[in-house]
């Protein structure tokens, strides 16, 4: 069975060891890792949907997510991004080198471009 690590879940009365968000607030974060960060948050995989939406424990809006998504690595609140974005949190260093290599290695991965190609009129 696989194993996600969990990041960005506060702390609440099921969960007191979880950490407060305001602890990660950094105000002169590095913008342009930040979006990248908050982007790659953005396009995780929906693991599960959850019965109620989230709010942001620091400026209470509240539609901030209402499902856990993953790379296959990390799992997450949908609304962490809001979190990086909106407040400047700085995610741990760990997590976003994870986010950097797992990019970088998309970016620079070869192309097979004759698979798709050789996909025509085999529906139809």
């Amino acid at each position: 069975m696989a194993q996600l690590i969990a990041i960005g879940f506060w702390a609440d009365p099921k969960h007191p060891s979880w950490p407060d968000p305001q602890e990660f607030i950094t105000p002169d974060l590095d913008q342009t890792e930040s979006r990248q960060v908050a982007c790659y948050l953005d396009q995780g995989t929906v693991v599960r949907v959850w019965r109620g939406w989230s709010h942001c424990r620091i400026c209470g809006y509240d539609r901030n997510g209402d499902s856990d998504l993953s790379d296959g690595t990390y799992l997450w609140p949908e609304g962490l991004a809001h979190y990086v974005r909106e407040h400047h949190l700085q995610l741990p260093a760990q997590f976003v080198a994870h986010v950097a290599a797992r990019l970088h290695e998309l970016r620079n991965a070869q192309v097979d471009e004759l698979w798709w190609s050789q996909q025509r009129g085999k529906l139809a």
